[in-house]
């Protein structure tokens, strides 16, 4: 990776490419993991994704949008390769990456007729008493949010795909139905004296208005000026 030598640093081998192929890692999640392994493995860290998207803008030129980093993010938790801690925001965690060795399938020692499942001893989850099914809930919580985001685009006859329109899923359920109040407020799927829809390109305004922060705007803005400044000619 030319121009990035902190990933050029990290502790990747080809069993960790093995790994991925075996488990059909997404492309996003591989570069978290090569990314988490500079930071630290098997020990509690404290991650930022801005940080990590630095990291990818460097190497791609173009950031991940929020969708594909929470999704990264949930599927390295899903195979077992981090174990979330603590989960402060969407994108600042406290976690453990695991060692590889820790991922290769787990042997039974039978001694006498017992059964003794080895537990690797760099298994903090287990050393804390962590419950791996609590992990889940971030990961159901942004499953749901995202659900309900498009819920409430459908409901005000904008519909998005989110594998179309993946932006729409970047921004929060307050701010989407911020924005969603906007678009209705400023006439919505009404038409004009023409018959012609007053806002012709429903999906293309709320995005613009996420994007630019229109929602937030004071109330004294006037009509006129604020369609002048979404480009909706009457």
């Amino acid at each position: 990776m030319p121009g990035n030598t902190k990933l050029q640093n990290s502790q990747w081998t080809e069993q960790h490419d093995a790994f991925c192929l075996a488990n059909k890692i997404a492309p996003a999640a591989q570069f978290l993991w090569r990314y988490l392994t500079t930071e630290g493995v098997g020990e509690e860290v404290e991650i930022d994704l801005t940080d990590f998207n630095k990291q990818v803008t460097k190497h791609r030129g173009k950031g991940y949008c929020r969708l594909t980093l929470k999704n990264a993010l949930a599927q390295l938790e899903q195979h077992r390769v981090v174990n979330i801690i603590r989960q402060y925001t969407w994108k600042i965690v406290k976690i453990v990456t695991r060692p590889l060795d820790w991922l290769k399938p787990k042997k039974n020692l039978q001694k006498g007729n017992k059964n003794y499942n080895l537990q690797p001893s760099n298994d903090l989850s287990a050393v804390h008493g962590e419950n791996s099914s609590s992990n889940d809930h971030p990961r159901d919580e942004m499953i749901a949010e995202c659900e309900e985001i498009l819920s409430e685009c459908e409901k005000a006859g904008i519909t998005f795909d989110p594998e179309q329109s993946p932006e729409i899923l970047e921004y929060t359920l307050k701010e989407v139905q911020a924005a969603i109040a906007l678009f209705h407020s400023r006439g919505g799927h009404e038409k004009d004296w023409r018959g012609r829809p007053k806002i012709r390109n429903p999906q293309g305004w709320l995005l613009s208005c996420l994007r630019k922060g229109y929602y937030l705007l004071p109330e004294s803005w006037s009509f006129g000026g604020l369609l002048a400044a979404l480009g909706v000619q009457l």
